[in-house]
């Protein structure tokens, strides 16, 4: 996902441009693709940067861990990064910088955001009730013919108590 920004390359410093995005599916390395990437983008000329700051929200495909079923999860990013206008040999090592044609690409800091949005333990939904323990039915489809009660045999006789 590149961006043009060569009309801030050589504006003052301090000059803005705001940019809307509204892509359709995207792919953010070989392992992490998502359906869309929508959002807004403030563009700011610094004295040796190019500041991207912005909101941006997307969907990718999940795996729930209760129940193993996929699902779209939505996810929110807050991008904020500096892109370097040189890379010389006397400029700083910087991570990001802009392209000769004067684009900037989007592409990495938007899959590290991507990464780190998304839960640790992703469910299809908050009452999701998982797969049985016993024979692996999905829950929410209905109840399982499981028995509710597996009682030890030797703790049998302290059942005839209660």
């Amino acid at each position: 996902m590149r961006l043009r920004v060569s009309a801030l390359i050589s504006a003052e410093v301090g000059a803005q441009s705001s940019v809307t995005i509204d892509q359709g599916h995207c792919q953010l390395g070989p392992d992490l693709g998502v359906d869309f990437v929508r959002g807004r983008l403030a563009l700011i000329r610094t004295d040796q940067h190019i500041l991207v700051q912005g909101s941006l929200t997307s969907a990718l495909s999940a795996e729930c861990v209760r129940c193993l079923e996929s699902f779209r999860l939505p996810v929110q990013v807050q991008l904020e990064e500096l892109y370097a206008l040189t890379s010389g040999p006397h400029a700083p090592d910087p991570l990001y910088v802009v392209a000769p044609d004067g684009t900037i690409d989007l592409t990495h800091p938007l899959r590290e955001n991507v990464l780190l949005a998304q839960p640790m333990k992703p469910v299809c939904r908050p009452d999701c009730k998982g797969l049985c323990a016993s024979c692996g039915k999905n829950l929410n489809e209905g109840p399982c013919d499981c028995e509710d009660e597996l009682i030890d045999p030797r703790l049998a006789a302290l059942k005839a108590l209660l």
